[in-house]
């Protein structure tokens, strides 16, 4: 049985922490597998994953990948991640890569507002 692929949001709250992910504009582009490679050859773990659940499920969201790699700017491998996907700038180095911080604060934020939304449905 397949598992189900999970929203960002969820793996922020699930983690407690800020999470990153990388979302490829173009499914089909070489660049997609030397990322993932890159990402392989250094021993970062990664999954598949949605956008926010909030959005609409369409084939565009599964071009998301959660990168398992706490936002420290103290670990020397978080460090190297972003020099090898950003420049100096913040510029995204890699045609059609594009990499991405969600808070946890968001990603709380976002429940909230769902729960909310029901709450107010319900009445």
């Amino acid at each position: 049985m397949s598992q189900p692929i999970p929203h960002i949001d969820a793996i922020a709250r699930e983690k407690n922490r800020d999470v990153l992910f990388l979302h490829f504009e173009d499914p089909d582009s070489p660049i997609n597998e030397i990322v993932l490679a890159w990402l392989e050859d250094h021993e970062i773990a990664y999954a598949d994953c949605l956008g926010l659940e909030e959005e609409s499920l369409n084939d565009h969201e599964l071009q998301h990948t959660y990168i398992d790699l706490a936002v420290d700017e103290e670990d020397a491998l978080y460090r190297e991640l972003c020099e090898y996907l950003e420049d100096d700038e913040g510029n995204m180095k890699l045609e059609g890569v594009l990499f991405f911080v969600l808070s946890l604060e968001t990603a709380l934020e976002l429940v909230a507002d769902r729960a909310v939304a029901m709450t107010t449905r319900l009445q």
